[in-house]
């Protein structure tokens, strides 16, 4: 043993000079200098004339792109068509991969950044989804010799499972289901749809249960005023489920409908007074859809944009696959149930009446339009416009004073604050002045007060009524 310690010192003594050269004067490996890539060749941009400018013949540098651009239509920010040529400059030749497996979401990015549309702000618009699966809602197709084939459907007898299995495995539940969320800034709205749901329960005692529900073509929203400062955020979840217990519900998408027509707003427009309901009826939704589903896979994409103008085409597009019922982990075998866009409705300067004059000013046509169809349209559960305006804005001691004294600025404060108060609950200023000459068509004032009140030099509103019925 004596003789193999010097030994293994030794050895121990060169190590660590070695292990010393080699940290102070390390080896630097030369590589090869890298071969360039060559370009990938960009594809021609889209021919779609947005009139927001033209695309540059080439993309050299982002200044060159800026100083080529022509100038902007009329109506839209110069910065529009810059963004523009800045996106097309960056996008990469191959697509990116979407991480996603189950949810496709495509934004409509040239309507977003230089939309040339009619003006939104200060009209309506609402939002609806409408099916993009031609396959299976062709009028004449169903009309006539009923669907066209589809590859992907739905197969019950796979997803059946025999009487030995359901006593041996206990009961089971598949749901899997897809969810638009959308939440709008100014006015603040939240509201939730299902547009597709799946079930399978399956147990010894009650046997075997499918139900599929599918949205053809919904209103996500009514009828609400864009302001200046209105965003849209859209948000679409995917959700599935497969539980080993009979807790989970069966038919997640009559839930959902049922709980949203309970709750939903009974007015056509988004006022102050009923988009809390809306609110309630999307958490309640919301919180529903979570606690049915328990331990699931969640799929979520989002997209957020501001509207000022309006467009025919979908802002947003929506493809969404599903996994076998009996392996929701299985991305492989994904099948589509279909493709949905989101349009925004054309705007309406009214919810009193559908005609306008025309014109660039798009003016509402009030003809044969009574007052006490304006004073009895209703703004919230068991609210009209008439008890809006003659209980909720304290006018009381006003109106006494005007119909006693039929004084000019008495009559110019009623006026304004009926115009203020209407516009503040969600109206246009079109149905806003509507509004004040309702009311002072009402029983609430004499002829003295209601010559002062509709005379077209008293406000604003009045002024504005005038030039619409003229």
């Amino acid at each position: 043993m004596r003789d193999f310690k010097p030994a293994a010192r030794m050895l121990s003594g060169a190590a660590i000079a070695a292990l010393a050269a080699c940290a102070t004067a390390p080896e630097v490996p030369t590589w090869p200098e890298p071969v360039p890539i060559p370009p990938a060749a960009e594809p021609d941009p889209i021919g779609i004339d947005r009139n927001a400018g033209g695309y540059p013949d080439k993309y050299l540098e982002l200044e060159d792109a800026y100083e080529s651009l022509p100038p902007t239509g009329a109506g839209a920010p110069g910065i529009a068509a810059s963004r523009t040529a800045f996106r097309e400059a960056s996008r990469p030749a191959t697509p990116v991969q979407d991480y996603l497996p189950y949810i496709d979401v495509a934004i409509e990015q040239d309507i977003l950044v230089a939309g040339n549309g009619p003006a939104l702000q200060d009209r309506y618009t609402r939002i609806q989804i409408v099916t993009l699966d031609p396959d299976s809602y062709d009028v004449a197709g169903v009309a006539g010799d009923g669907r066209k084939s589809k590859k992907e459907t739905r197969d019950y007898d796979k997803e059946s499972r025999g009487w030995l299995s359901r006593t041996l495995m206990g009961s089971r539940n598949v749901t899997r289901t897809l969810i638009a969320d959308f939440d709008i800034s100014n006015p603040d709205i939240k509201t939730t749809k299902a547009l597709f749901s799946s079930t399978f329960r399956s147990d010894n005692a009650k046997g075997e249960a499918w139900t599929t529900n599918e949205s053809i073509s919904v209103y996500a929203t009514p009828y609400f005023k864009v302001s200046p400062n209105t965003m849209i955020e859209g948000r679409f979840r995917m959700q599935l489920s497969d539980e080993r217990s009979s807790s989970a519900g069966a038919n997640v998408m009559n839930a959902l409908q049922t709980a949203a027509n309970l709750i939903a707003p009974t007015s056509a427009l988004v006022t102050f007074f009923n988009a809390p309901a809306m609110l309630q009826a999307s958490n309640f939704l919301n919180t529903q859809s979570t606690s049915l589903f328990g331990q699931s896979i969640t799929e979520e994409s989002t997209g957020a944009f501001a509207i000022k103008s309006w467009t025919a085409d979908p802002i947003l597009i929506i493809r969404a696959e599903l996994p076998p019922a009996g392996d929701i982990k299985n991305t492989q075998k994904k099948e589509g149930i279909g493709k949905w866009v989101v349009y925004l409705e054309p705007p309406i300067p009214s919810v009193f009446t559908a005609s306008t004059y025309g014109g660039d000013d798009g003016a509402p046509d009030f003809e044969g339009v009574s007052s006490a169809d304006i004073l009895s349209f209703n703004v919230g559960m068991d609210l009209r416009v008439y008890d809006y305006i003659f209980s909720r804005l304290e006018l009381s001691d006003q109106i006494t004073s005007l119909n006693e004294t039929g004084d000019v600025n008495t009559a110019r404060l009623i006026c304004s604050r009926i115009s203020r108060g209407l516009s503040a609950v969600g109206f246009t200023t079109f149905d806003a002045a509507a509004g004040v000459w309702a009311a002072s068509e009402s029983d609430q004032f004499t002829a003295a007060a209601r010559t002062a009140l509709q005379a077209p030099d008293t406000c604003g509103a009045m002024q504005l009524w005038t030039e619409m019925t003229e």
